[in-house]
């Protein structure tokens, strides 16, 4: 049943105060599994399969379903890889422990899975966070990064407890948790994820050096985003010296489902452009 608190936030007359629905991915829903690092990561593909390969990776405590609105408008022409990271959404993981390192090495062992060399990245969250600590580690798996609402620390993030929507957020992904995994631990990865987030990531400038300066890549955010400072933003666009920074206007930490039409046209004209 759908509470007054997220009525309001499916109908706010604020696009940055709107948590619409989960979206659902496209049909046929094939999804597999691919044994990689010792446990089974659950992924699933559209679209062509000689097309350019895009991978879409989910925020905290979410799952691939987030990213259906924008396969269902590149799925023409890309080929769409999603996949569930450890211990989140349909990838069950008996680990106690979660890191970014951890789900690097995932993204990287499915792509060897795959056999597929080279991927432009779109990640949102904790997704892009992987997705800079790729360009950073295995710059040579990707085309290009689009990283939406990352950090560079954890001193960057804001108090989500003061947010009208996150609190709803986390409440939405529980139920979904508990729907999709194959296991019913979500105690186990709340504690995984909070501890991760307490001291990960913790970049400097040093690190992102690290990144080729021939390997392009978006900052992007939204111009309402409520859990991580701007500062974290601006200041990553300014250490990698070939990357482009874009504030996606009346939207926050959800906004390719707040505004998955300019979201995912801005997705579009990144891969176009790169």
């Amino acid at each position: 049943m759908c509470t007054t608190r997220d009525s309001t936030l499916l109908n706010s007359v604020y696009p940055w105060l709107r948590l619409p629905s989960t979206p659902q991915l496209p049909l046929p829903h094939a999804g597999q599994y691919a044994s990689v690092n010792g446990i089974r990561i659950w992924y699933t593909i559209y679209g062509p399969a000689d097309g350019i390969p895009i991978l879409f990776l989910h925020g905290g405590f979410a799952n691939s379903d987030y990213w259906g609105l924008q396969v269902q408008q590149l799925q023409s022409t890309y080929k769409c890889i999603l996949m569930d990271s450890r211990g989140q959404g349909r990838s069950p993981s008996p680990s106690a422990n979660i890191t970014y390192d951890l789900m690097t090495s995932d993204v990287v062992g499915l792509l060897d899975y795959l056999n597929i060399n080279r991927i432009h990245l779109v990640g949102w969250s904790d997704g892009a966070i992987i997705g800079l600590n790729m360009a950073m580690k295995y710059p040579r798996r990707l085309i290009s990064l689009f990283a939406f609402a990352a950090n560079y620390n954890s001193s960057g993030a804001k108090d989500i407890s003061v947010s009208p929507v996150f609190p709803v957020y986390l409440t939405r992904s529980k139920s979904e948790y508990e729907q999709l995994s194959p296991v019913k631990n979500y105690q186990d990865l709340y504690n995984n994820l909070t501890t991760m987030w307490s001291t990960l990531p913790n970049w400097t400038k040093t690190d992102f050096n690290k990144i080729p300066h021939d390997l392009p890549v978006w900052i992007v955010d939204g111009d309402h985003e409520e859990v991580i400072n701007r500062e974290q933003t601006d200041t990553m666009t300014t250490w990698i010296q070939q990357a482009g920074e874009m504030i996606l206007p009346k939207t926050s930490h959800f906004a390719f489902i707040q505004d998955p039409i300019n979201f995912t046209a801005a997705v579009a004209r990144f891969l176009t452009e790169t």
